[in-house]
Protein backbone atom coordinates (compact mmCIF):
# COMPACT_ATOMS: atom_id res chain seq x y z
CA UNK A 1 0.00 0.00 0.00
CA UNK A 2 1.43 3.43 -0.86
CA UNK A 3 2.58 5.48 2.13
CA UNK A 4 2.04 9.21 2.56
CA UNK A 5 1.54 11.77 5.29
CA UNK A 6 -2.20 11.13 5.01
CA UNK A 7 -1.78 7.43 5.78
CA UNK A 8 0.81 8.00 8.52
CA UNK A 9 -1.48 10.42 10.34
CA UNK A 10 -4.39 8.03 9.92
CA UNK A 11 -2.41 5.12 11.38
CA UNK A 12 -1.54 7.18 14.45
CA UNK A 13 -5.21 7.82 15.29
CA UNK A 14 -6.55 4.41 14.26
CA UNK A 15 -4.39 2.96 17.04
CA UNK A 16 -6.17 5.21 19.56
CA UNK A 17 -9.78 4.80 18.45
CA UNK A 18 -12.39 2.06 18.38
CA UNK A 19 -14.70 0.69 15.68
CA UNK A 20 -17.15 1.06 14.13
CA UNK A 21 -15.44 3.78 12.10
CA UNK A 22 -17.75 6.43 10.60
CA UNK A 23 -16.70 9.17 8.18
CA UNK A 24 -18.70 12.41 8.09
CA UNK A 25 -19.17 12.79 4.34
CA UNK A 26 -20.30 16.11 2.88
CA UNK A 27 -19.12 15.20 -0.61
CA UNK A 28 -16.56 18.01 -0.74
CA UNK A 29 -12.85 17.56 -1.41
CA UNK A 30 -11.76 17.04 2.18
CA UNK A 31 -14.30 14.41 3.25
CA UNK A 32 -14.03 12.64 -0.12
CA UNK A 33 -10.28 12.21 0.37
CA UNK A 34 -10.79 11.07 3.96
CA UNK A 35 -13.30 8.41 2.93
CA UNK A 36 -11.05 7.23 0.11
CA UNK A 37 -8.02 6.90 2.38
CA UNK A 38 -10.02 5.25 5.18
CA UNK A 39 -11.42 2.63 2.81
CA UNK A 40 -7.96 1.95 1.40
CA UNK A 41 -6.42 1.68 4.87
CA UNK A 42 -9.08 -0.31 6.74
CA UNK A 43 -11.05 -1.96 3.94
CA UNK A 44 -14.37 -0.70 2.63
CA UNK A 45 -16.36 -3.18 4.71
CA UNK A 46 -14.89 -1.67 7.90
CA UNK A 47 -15.89 1.93 7.10
CA UNK A 48 -19.29 3.59 7.21
CA UNK A 49 -20.11 7.04 5.83
CA UNK A 50 -22.80 9.37 7.11
CA UNK A 51 -24.15 12.27 5.07
CA UNK A 52 -26.32 14.98 6.62
CA UNK A 53 -28.92 16.27 4.17
CA UNK A 54 -29.49 19.79 5.49
CA UNK A 55 -32.04 20.74 2.85
CA UNK A 56 -30.69 24.31 2.79
CA UNK A 57 -29.68 24.29 -0.89
CA UNK A 58 -31.63 23.44 -4.01
CA UNK A 59 -28.71 21.12 -4.81
CA UNK A 60 -29.00 19.14 -1.56
CA UNK A 61 -30.64 16.13 -3.22
CA UNK A 62 -27.95 16.04 -5.90
CA UNK A 63 -25.24 16.16 -3.23
CA UNK A 64 -26.80 13.22 -1.39
CA UNK A 65 -26.96 11.27 -4.65
CA UNK A 66 -23.30 12.11 -5.37
CA UNK A 67 -22.33 10.73 -1.95
CA UNK A 68 -24.31 7.56 -2.59
CA UNK A 69 -22.56 7.03 -5.93
CA UNK A 70 -19.16 7.62 -4.33
CA UNK A 71 -19.86 5.07 -1.59
CA UNK A 72 -21.14 2.57 -4.16
CA UNK A 73 -17.87 2.90 -6.10
CA UNK A 74 -15.77 2.50 -2.96
CA UNK A 75 -17.92 -0.34 -1.63
CA UNK A 76 -18.71 1.17 1.76
CA UNK A 77 -22.06 1.67 3.46
CA UNK A 78 -23.70 5.11 3.50
CA UNK A 79 -26.30 6.46 5.91
CA UNK A 80 -28.19 9.62 4.89
CA UNK A 81 -29.93 11.59 7.63
CA UNK A 82 -32.27 14.51 6.92
CA UNK A 83 -31.79 17.54 9.14
CA UNK A 84 -34.42 19.89 10.54
CA UNK A 85 -32.52 23.14 11.06
CA UNK A 86 -34.14 25.49 13.57
CA UNK A 87 -32.84 29.06 13.39
CA UNK A 88 -35.19 30.54 15.99
CA UNK A 89 -32.60 30.71 18.78
CA UNK A 90 -29.32 30.96 16.82
CA UNK A 91 -27.83 31.79 13.44
CA UNK A 92 -28.04 29.52 10.41
CA UNK A 93 -24.49 28.15 10.64
CA UNK A 94 -24.75 27.46 14.38
CA UNK A 95 -28.20 25.89 14.01
CA UNK A 96 -27.04 23.64 11.16
CA UNK A 97 -24.00 22.56 13.18
CA UNK A 98 -26.12 21.80 16.25
CA UNK A 99 -28.54 19.72 14.19
CA UNK A 100 -25.68 17.94 12.47
CA UNK A 101 -24.18 16.86 15.79
CA UNK A 102 -27.60 15.86 17.12
CA UNK A 103 -27.91 13.46 14.20
CA UNK A 104 -24.34 12.22 14.64
CA UNK A 105 -25.02 11.59 18.35
CA UNK A 106 -28.15 9.60 17.54
CA UNK A 107 -26.45 7.49 14.86
CA UNK A 108 -23.39 6.71 17.01
CA UNK A 109 -25.31 6.12 20.24
CA UNK A 110 -23.79 2.64 20.42
CA UNK A 111 -20.22 3.98 20.43
CA UNK A 112 -17.41 4.01 17.88
CA UNK A 113 -15.48 6.78 16.16
CA UNK A 114 -16.56 9.64 13.91
CA UNK A 115 -13.81 10.85 11.56
CA UNK A 116 -13.78 14.47 10.34
CA UNK A 117 -11.60 15.78 7.52
CA UNK A 118 -10.53 19.14 8.98
CA UNK A 119 -6.96 20.03 8.05
CA UNK A 120 -4.33 22.62 8.99
CA UNK A 121 -5.88 25.39 6.87
CA UNK A 122 -9.23 24.86 8.62
CA UNK A 123 -7.50 24.89 11.99
CA UNK A 124 -5.68 28.16 11.32
CA UNK A 125 -8.83 29.79 9.96
CA UNK A 126 -10.61 28.84 13.17
CA UNK A 127 -7.73 30.18 15.24
CA UNK A 128 -7.67 33.55 13.43
CA UNK A 129 -11.46 33.94 13.55
CA UNK A 130 -11.50 33.28 17.28
CA UNK A 131 -8.57 35.63 17.79
CA UNK A 132 -10.50 38.39 16.00
CA UNK A 133 -13.54 37.67 18.17
CA UNK A 134 -11.57 38.05 21.39
CA UNK A 135 -11.72 34.40 22.48
CA UNK A 136 -9.95 33.22 25.60
CA UNK A 137 -7.42 30.43 25.96
CA UNK A 138 -9.94 27.62 25.42
CA UNK A 139 -11.26 29.17 22.20
CA UNK A 140 -7.81 29.99 20.87
CA UNK A 141 -6.71 26.39 21.36
CA UNK A 142 -9.03 25.78 18.37
CA UNK A 143 -9.97 22.24 17.34
CA UNK A 144 -8.73 19.19 19.22
CA UNK A 145 -7.60 16.16 17.19
CA UNK A 146 -9.42 13.77 19.52
CA UNK A 147 -12.26 14.34 21.97
CA UNK A 148 -15.20 12.56 23.51
CA UNK A 149 -18.58 13.37 21.98
CA UNK A 150 -21.71 11.86 23.55
CA UNK A 151 -21.17 8.05 23.41
CA UNK A 152 -18.35 8.03 20.86
CA UNK A 153 -14.99 9.53 19.96
CA UNK A 154 -14.55 12.32 17.46
CA UNK A 155 -11.21 12.42 15.64
CA UNK A 156 -9.66 14.90 13.23
CA UNK A 157 -6.53 13.11 11.98
CA UNK A 158 -5.19 15.75 9.59
CA UNK A 159 -5.01 18.95 11.61
CA UNK A 160 -1.24 19.05 11.05
CA UNK A 161 -1.50 18.72 7.25
CA UNK A 162 -2.26 21.56 4.80
CA UNK A 163 -5.10 21.30 2.31
CA UNK A 164 -2.59 21.02 -0.53
CA UNK A 165 -1.73 17.48 0.61
CA UNK A 166 -5.38 16.48 0.25
CA UNK A 167 -5.59 18.18 -3.14
CA UNK A 168 -2.57 16.22 -4.38
CA UNK A 169 -4.13 12.94 -3.27
CA UNK A 170 -7.41 13.77 -5.00
CA UNK A 171 -5.63 14.61 -8.25
CA UNK A 172 -3.44 11.51 -8.10
CA UNK A 173 -6.47 9.23 -7.71
CA UNK A 174 -8.79 11.20 -10.03
CA UNK A 175 -11.40 11.73 -7.33
CA UNK A 176 -14.52 13.76 -8.00
CA UNK A 177 -16.09 16.00 -5.38
CA UNK A 178 -18.76 18.63 -4.84
CA UNK A 179 -18.01 22.34 -4.93
CA UNK A 180 -20.55 24.12 -2.75
CA UNK A 181 -21.22 27.55 -4.35
CA UNK A 182 -21.69 29.10 -0.91
CA UNK A 183 -17.98 28.55 -0.20
CA UNK A 184 -17.23 31.46 -2.55
CA UNK A 185 -19.61 33.86 -0.76
CA UNK A 186 -17.36 36.30 1.09
CA UNK A 187 -20.20 37.67 3.20
CA UNK A 188 -19.38 34.73 5.49
CA UNK A 189 -16.40 35.47 7.73
CA UNK A 190 -14.56 32.22 7.09
CA UNK A 191 -14.89 32.55 3.33
CA UNK A 192 -13.71 36.17 3.45
CA UNK A 193 -10.69 35.13 5.49
CA UNK A 194 -9.94 32.19 3.18
CA UNK A 195 -10.52 33.96 -0.13
CA UNK A 196 -9.19 37.46 0.50
CA UNK A 197 -7.18 37.82 3.72
CA UNK A 198 -4.98 34.73 4.01
CA UNK A 199 -3.79 34.81 0.37
CA UNK A 200 -2.38 38.29 1.08
CA UNK A 201 -0.78 37.01 4.28
CA UNK A 202 0.81 34.17 2.32
CA UNK A 203 2.26 36.57 -0.26
CA UNK A 204 4.08 38.46 2.50
CA UNK A 205 4.79 35.52 4.85
CA UNK A 206 4.87 32.30 2.76
CA UNK A 207 5.55 30.16 5.84
CA UNK A 208 2.73 31.61 7.92
CA UNK A 209 1.02 28.22 8.32
CA UNK A 210 4.02 26.75 10.14
CA UNK A 211 4.63 29.80 12.33
CA UNK A 212 0.97 30.21 13.28
CA UNK A 213 0.76 26.50 13.98
CA UNK A 214 3.73 26.76 16.38
CA UNK A 215 1.94 29.51 18.28
CA UNK A 216 -1.21 27.43 18.28
CA UNK A 217 0.69 24.45 19.71
CA UNK A 218 2.01 26.62 22.55
CA UNK A 219 -1.54 27.72 23.31
CA UNK A 220 -2.74 24.11 23.21
CA UNK A 221 -0.05 23.10 25.71
CA UNK A 222 -1.12 25.89 28.04
CA UNK A 223 -4.74 24.92 27.56
CA UNK A 224 -3.96 21.27 28.35
CA UNK A 225 -2.40 22.27 31.66
CA UNK A 226 -5.36 24.54 32.43
CA UNK A 227 -7.73 21.66 31.69
CA UNK A 228 -5.86 19.42 34.12
CA UNK A 229 -6.17 22.05 36.85
CA UNK A 230 -9.85 22.62 36.11
CA UNK A 231 -10.55 18.88 35.99
CA UNK A 232 -9.20 18.59 39.52
CA UNK A 233 -11.46 21.43 40.67
CA UNK A 234 -14.48 19.93 38.90
CA UNK A 235 -13.94 16.63 40.72
CA UNK A 236 -14.68 18.49 43.96
CA UNK A 237 -17.62 20.46 42.60
CA UNK A 238 -19.38 18.21 40.09
CA UNK A 239 -22.47 16.33 41.27
CA UNK A 240 -23.59 12.97 39.86
CA UNK A 241 -26.26 14.69 37.74
CA UNK A 242 -23.72 17.07 36.20
CA UNK A 243 -24.59 20.04 38.41
CA UNK A 244 -21.80 22.45 39.38
CA UNK A 245 -21.66 23.40 43.05
CA UNK A 246 -21.36 27.18 42.95
CA UNK A 247 -20.05 27.79 46.47
CA UNK A 248 -16.79 28.87 48.14
CA UNK A 249 -15.79 31.34 45.44
CA UNK A 250 -14.75 34.07 47.90
CA UNK A 251 -11.03 33.77 47.11
CA UNK A 252 -11.53 33.28 43.38
CA UNK A 253 -10.88 35.93 40.75
CA UNK A 254 -13.53 36.60 38.12
CA UNK A 255 -11.22 35.17 35.46
CA UNK A 256 -10.84 31.88 37.35
CA UNK A 257 -14.60 31.52 37.86
CA UNK A 258 -15.23 32.23 34.16
CA UNK A 259 -12.65 29.61 33.19
CA UNK A 260 -14.34 27.04 35.46
CA UNK A 261 -17.78 27.85 34.04
CA UNK A 262 -16.49 27.45 30.50
CA UNK A 263 -14.79 24.14 31.33
CA UNK A 264 -17.93 22.84 33.06
CA UNK A 265 -20.07 23.68 30.02
CA UNK A 266 -17.60 21.88 27.75
CA UNK A 267 -17.91 18.81 30.00
CA UNK A 268 -21.70 19.08 29.74
CA UNK A 269 -21.38 19.18 25.92
CA UNK A 270 -23.24 22.47 25.88
CA UNK A 271 -22.74 25.02 23.08
CA UNK A 272 -19.73 27.19 23.86
CA UNK A 273 -20.89 30.55 25.27
CA UNK A 274 -19.56 33.91 24.16
CA UNK A 275 -17.61 36.06 26.62
CA UNK A 276 -20.75 38.20 27.02
CA UNK A 277 -22.82 35.14 27.96
CA UNK A 278 -20.13 33.92 30.36
CA UNK A 279 -20.11 37.28 32.11
CA UNK A 280 -23.91 37.12 32.40
CA UNK A 281 -23.62 33.67 33.96
CA UNK A 282 -21.24 35.07 36.56
CA UNK A 283 -23.29 38.17 37.34
CA UNK A 284 -26.83 36.84 37.04
CA UNK A 285 -26.55 33.18 38.05
CA UNK A 286 -23.46 32.53 40.17
CA UNK A 287 -23.95 35.75 42.15
CA UNK A 288 -27.74 35.53 42.39
CA UNK A 289 -29.47 35.63 45.77
CA UNK A 290 -29.43 32.25 47.56
CA UNK A 291 -33.22 31.97 47.28
CA UNK A 292 -33.38 32.95 43.59
CA UNK A 293 -33.82 30.59 40.63
CA UNK A 294 -32.13 32.56 37.82
CA UNK A 295 -31.40 31.35 34.32
CA UNK A 296 -29.52 32.56 31.26
CA UNK A 297 -30.66 31.24 27.88
CA UNK A 298 -28.26 30.59 25.00
CA UNK A 299 -27.52 28.04 22.30
CA UNK A 300 -30.72 26.03 22.55
CA UNK A 301 -30.70 25.66 26.31
CA UNK A 302 -30.05 27.52 29.55
CA UNK A 303 -27.90 27.58 32.64
CA UNK A 304 -30.06 27.59 35.76
CA UNK A 305 -29.41 27.71 39.46
CA UNK A 306 -31.28 25.61 42.00
CA UNK A 307 -30.22 25.90 45.64
CA UNK A 308 -26.40 26.22 45.44
CA UNK A 309 -25.84 24.34 42.17
CA UNK A 310 -25.77 25.31 38.49
CA UNK A 311 -27.36 23.12 35.82
CA UNK A 312 -27.08 23.05 32.02
CA UNK A 313 -30.65 22.43 30.82
CA UNK A 314 -31.20 21.88 27.07
CA UNK A 315 -34.52 23.12 25.73
CA UNK A 316 -36.94 20.24 26.40
CA UNK A 317 -38.50 18.08 23.75
CA UNK A 318 -42.16 17.11 24.03
CA UNK A 319 -42.51 13.74 25.79
CA UNK A 320 -43.78 10.86 23.73
CA UNK A 321 -46.82 8.86 24.95
CA UNK A 322 -46.17 6.87 28.10
CA UNK A 323 -44.71 3.38 27.55
CA UNK A 324 -46.14 0.21 29.05
CA UNK A 325 -45.05 -0.85 32.53
CA UNK A 326 -42.61 -3.75 32.08
CA UNK A 327 -39.69 -5.23 33.98
CA UNK A 328 -36.25 -4.33 32.74
CA UNK A 329 -35.04 -1.10 31.11
CA UNK A 330 -36.87 1.18 28.73
CA UNK A 331 -36.37 4.64 27.24
CA UNK A 332 -39.18 7.20 27.38
CA UNK A 333 -38.26 9.90 24.82
CA UNK A 334 -38.50 13.34 26.37
CA UNK A 335 -38.53 11.90 29.90
CA UNK A 336 -35.54 9.62 30.33
CA UNK A 337 -34.58 6.06 31.10
CA UNK A 338 -36.60 3.84 33.44
CA UNK A 339 -35.54 0.59 35.06
CA UNK A 340 -37.79 -1.87 36.87
CA UNK A 341 -35.77 -4.50 38.75
CA UNK A 342 -37.39 -7.42 40.59
CA UNK A 343 -35.96 -8.60 43.94
CA UNK A 344 -37.04 -9.98 47.32
CA UNK A 345 -34.64 -8.01 49.50
CA UNK A 346 -34.04 -4.36 50.27
CA UNK A 347 -36.04 -1.30 51.28
CA UNK A 348 -38.17 0.94 49.07
CA UNK A 349 -39.57 -1.76 46.77
CA UNK A 350 -42.99 -1.76 45.15
CA UNK A 351 -44.85 -5.00 45.84
CA UNK A 352 -45.42 -7.21 42.83
CA UNK A 353 -49.04 -7.24 41.66
CA UNK A 354 -51.16 -8.70 38.88
CA UNK A 355 -53.16 -5.47 38.69
CA UNK A 356 -52.48 -3.36 35.60
CA UNK A 357 -50.01 -0.54 36.22
CA UNK A 358 -49.30 2.37 33.92
CA UNK A 359 -46.79 5.22 33.64
CA UNK A 360 -48.01 8.82 33.51
CA UNK A 361 -46.85 12.41 34.04
CA UNK A 362 -48.26 15.04 36.38
CA UNK A 363 -51.60 16.57 35.54
CA UNK A 364 -52.19 18.31 38.89
CA UNK A 365 -53.87 17.38 42.16
CA UNK A 366 -51.97 14.11 42.73
CA UNK A 367 -51.13 12.96 46.26
CA UNK A 368 -49.22 10.10 47.88
CA UNK A 369 -48.75 8.65 51.36
CA UNK A 370 -45.02 7.85 51.28
CA UNK A 371 -43.99 4.77 53.23
CA UNK A 372 -42.61 5.85 56.59
CA UNK A 373 -44.46 9.18 56.64
CA UNK A 374 -47.20 10.09 59.10
CA UNK A 375 -49.66 11.45 56.56
CA UNK A 376 -50.60 11.80 52.91
CA UNK A 377 -48.95 14.69 51.06
CA UNK A 378 -49.79 16.45 47.81
CA UNK A 379 -47.29 15.83 45.04
CA UNK A 380 -46.29 19.47 44.63
CA UNK A 381 -45.10 19.66 48.23
CA UNK A 382 -43.40 16.28 48.08
CA UNK A 383 -41.30 17.26 45.08
CA UNK A 384 -40.19 20.40 46.89
CA UNK A 385 -39.18 18.28 49.87
CA UNK A 386 -37.27 15.88 47.62
CA UNK A 387 -35.41 18.89 46.17
CA UNK A 388 -36.18 17.83 42.63
CA UNK A 389 -35.12 20.52 40.17
CA UNK A 390 -38.16 22.60 39.12
CA UNK A 391 -37.63 21.93 35.40
CA UNK A 392 -37.80 18.15 36.03
CA UNK A 393 -40.95 18.06 38.14
CA UNK A 394 -43.31 17.81 35.18
CA UNK A 395 -41.15 15.01 33.71
CA UNK A 396 -41.08 12.77 36.79
CA UNK A 397 -42.60 9.38 35.86
CA UNK A 398 -45.60 8.53 38.04
CA UNK A 399 -46.79 4.93 38.39
CA UNK A 400 -50.56 4.51 38.64
CA UNK A 401 -52.95 1.65 39.23
CA UNK A 402 -56.13 2.90 37.62
CA UNK A 403 -56.29 6.49 38.89
CA UNK A 404 -54.39 5.72 42.12
CA UNK A 405 -50.85 7.04 42.41
CA UNK A 406 -48.73 4.20 43.78
CA UNK A 407 -45.12 5.34 43.23
CA UNK A 408 -42.80 8.12 42.13
CA UNK A 409 -40.03 6.53 40.09
CA UNK A 410 -36.79 6.75 42.04
CA UNK A 411 -38.31 8.69 44.95
CA UNK A 412 -41.20 7.16 46.88
CA UNK A 413 -43.61 4.22 47.20
CA UNK A 414 -47.12 4.62 48.62
CA UNK A 415 -47.31 2.87 52.02
CA UNK A 416 -50.12 0.57 50.80
CA UNK A 417 -47.92 -0.64 47.97
CA UNK A 418 -44.68 -1.22 49.85
CA UNK A 419 -43.20 -4.74 49.61
CA UNK A 420 -42.32 -6.44 52.89
CA UNK A 421 -38.87 -7.94 53.39
CA UNK A 422 -38.75 -11.34 51.68
CA UNK A 423 -41.79 -10.49 49.55
CA UNK A 424 -41.32 -10.12 45.79
CA UNK A 425 -40.99 -6.47 44.83
CA UNK A 426 -39.81 -4.05 42.16
CA UNK A 427 -37.17 -1.34 42.56
CA UNK A 428 -37.87 1.66 40.33
CA UNK A 429 -35.19 3.98 38.99
CA UNK A 430 -35.44 7.07 36.78
CA UNK A 431 -32.53 8.64 34.92
CA UNK A 432 -33.83 11.97 33.56
CA UNK A 433 -33.23 12.93 29.97
CA UNK A 434 -31.15 16.08 30.21
CA UNK A 435 -30.03 16.16 26.58
CA UNK A 436 -31.84 16.38 23.30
Amino acid sequence: MPRSDLYDALDHWIAQTAPPHWVALSGGLDSTVLLHVMCARLGSDQVRAIHIHHGLSDQADAWAEHCQQLCDRLGCALTIRHAQVNVQTQGLEAAARAERYRLFDAELAGGGTLWLAHHLDDQLETFVLRLLRGSGLTGLAAMAPLRAQADYQLVRPWLELPRSVLESHAEQHALNWIEDPSNADVQFDRNYLRQQVLPLVEQRWPGYRQTLNRSLQHLQQAHSQLRVDLDVELEHRLAADGALKAVAFDDWSDADILALLHHWLVRQQAPLPSSVVLQRLLNEVVRARPDAQPQVDFGGGSVRRFKTALYWVPDPVDPEPAPDFVEGELHWPGVGRLTVVRSEQGAGRLRVTDQPLRWALRTGGESLWPAGRSQRRDLKRLLQEYRLSPWLRDRLPLLLCGDELVALAGYAIDRDWLAEEGEPGWTLHWYPQISR
